[in-house]
């Protein structure tokens, strides 16, 4: 293979940050739930016309209306997953676990009472103030699988020649995992008619095991500052000023392993690795109303705007290349192992606009029997957009990107409570739909919870369980080709949820 001149490293870092996010990580940020109070996870987060929970801050602050006393509340959560990954008829499981804090929070509560509560309009007043948990990223996976079509390094190499070819220019346009590939020999130019575009060296005809793990950690925790009030007992009127603090830190591997054993192919391993961390602050506003016609039926509406997050990026990536006999043809004595080290920590600064949602809620009350209510929830993915702050060519690209792969789609909950005197027990089911436009790629969610609470006069503690499934189909790289195909990694996604709750009223 032929080497070509080597430009500084310091105009990469200015073109790798352009690229530095893509249209995965948006769904992953973009897509939120709602992991607040053991009383509102057990009826399966649908309290978009309930109110009287702290989660409700986050659903539709209007339930501030509901409240005649002031309450503080916190609760702790365990929550154990486990992925079942299948990858080219291979079958691989990881398992993870973690503590959470799922919500904390204060309401102060004004409501009027005597000669005051007949003479005003406005029954209740409430303010409140405190965090729920809107994602937690703690999550392993891994798969693996024999593939003889394409290797990972054809993905690279797409991207020089998508940019022109191999050459001193687009040395300096391509992302540091590119870059790295050509410094470890396992792409160069190719020959003939091909002699000035990029071309990957990883003979996969002869078969590669391919491997990915990948280790996440991290969570989207939301501080709500609310009002709220209750009209005539009639409507309940409220909004939120959604505060959002976002962390999330992942760890993937990569590698290929030559399966022939040849050593006349000049290729045996390649190993990749990346070190990602985010952080960012973001804002939104809910905006909420509950109208009661009669004490037993409540309706209920909200607007969620997008969340506007400003974002950083610090990530760092090592690759590793074993080409046998390759580098020893003018020196017997060289190493045939060629290793990159990103010299410096890549720094990224840029915003994502999160999908705005609509809230449609009705419940049936049975006096002071219990309840059964239900969400429509309208979620619009494809507005989803990065600001990337002067890189205007890749920021048009990739929310291109995003416009072409995600749908609005439609999210639905419904939960029960029968209440036996101080007792509460609780039932409730959410699904969360596929943004995906393609119908062969299901993201959808689904979360099956109960629970129990007790619930004095000042004082109360309830337990829930929740158990989320959901089906994940990756591919592990993108290709631009059209006669070759990616394999799929099908994913099965088994998340356990233990949530304790213990609020007091003043």
């Amino acid at each position: 293979m032929k080497r070509i001149f080597i430009i500084s490293l310091s105009s990469i870092l200015m073109s790798l940050g352009a690229s530095a996010q893509d249209e995965l990580d948006a769904i992953r940020y973009g897509f939120q739930t709602y992991h607040g109070t053991a009383r509102g996870m057990s009826i399966g987060s649908a309290l978009g016309s309930i109110g009287g929970d702290f989660s409700t801050l986050s659903v539709n602050p209007a339930g501030l209306g509901v409240y005649r006393m002031s309450e503080f509340s916190i609760t702790p959560s365990f929550q154990v997953g486990s992925n079942q990954s299948t990858y080219l008829g291979n079958t691989n499981s990881k398992s993870a676990s973690k503590f959470n804090l799922g919500s904390f929070g204060l309401v102060l509560t004004r409501a009027k009472k005597g000669n005051a509560y007949k003479r005003s309009g406005w029954k209740a007043a409430s303010f409140g103030f405190g965090m729920n948990r809107m994602a937690t990223y703690k999550n392993e996976y891994t798969y693996s699988g024999n593939n003889f079509n394409n290797s990972l390094i054809d993905r690279y190499a797409d991207e020089f020649n998508a940019l022109g070819g191999l050459n001193n220019t687009t040395l300096s346009q391509v992302s540091y995992p590119a870059y790295a590939a050509y410094q470890t020999y396992l792409l160069d130019l190719g020959t003939g008619a091909d002699s000035n575009k990029a071309f990957s060296y990883v003979p996969y005809t002869d078969g590669l095991l391919q491997r990915k793990s990948v280790v996440e950690k991290g969570h989207i925790q939301e501080y709500t500052i609310s009002v709220g009030g209750n009209y005539m007992e009639k409507l309940m009127l409220g909004a939120t000023l959604g505060l959002q603090t976002l962390k999330y830190d992942r760890t993937l591997n990569f590698s290929e392993d030559d399966l022939s054993g040849r050593l006349d192919n000049e290729f045996k391993y390649m190993d990749f690795e990346e070190q990602l961390s985010t952080e960012g602050n973001g804002v939104n506003l809910k905006l909420g109303a509950i109208f009661k016609p009669i004490n037993q039926l409540r309706f209920g509406i909200a607007l969620h705007t997008p969340t506007h997050i400003e974002m950083n990026d610090a990530s760092q990536i090592f690759m590793e290349s074993h080409t046998d006999s390759l580098l020893l043809y003018n020196n017997p004595n060289a190493s045939a192992i060629s290793n990159f080290n990103q010299d410096s920590i890549l720094l990224f600064n840029y915003s994502l606009t999160t999908p705005y949602k609509a809230l449609g809620s009705v419940a049936v009350l049975f006096n002071q029997n219990g309840f059964i209510t239900a969400d429509v929830e309208y979620v619009g993915y494809s507005a989803m957009k990065y600001n990337y702050k002067g890189f205007d060519q890749q920021e048009e690209a990739v929310n291109t990107v995003i416009n072409n792969t995600f749908r609005n789609t439609l999210n639905f909950r419904v939960g029960a409570e029968l209440k036996l005197n101080e007792i509460g027990i609780r039932g409730g089911f959410a699904y969360y739909g596929s943004p995906y436009k393609n119908s062969n790629i299901d993201a959808s969610r689904m979360q099956f919870s109960g629970g129990v609470g007790y619930r004095a006069k000042l004082w109360f503690l309830d337990l829930a369980y929740v158990h989320s499934l959901r089906s994940l189909q990756e591919q592990p790289y993108t290709l631009q080709r059209i006669n070759t195909t990616v394999p799929t990694a099908s994913t099965n996604q088994r998340i356990g949820n233990v949530l304790v709750t213990m609020g007091w009223k003043f």
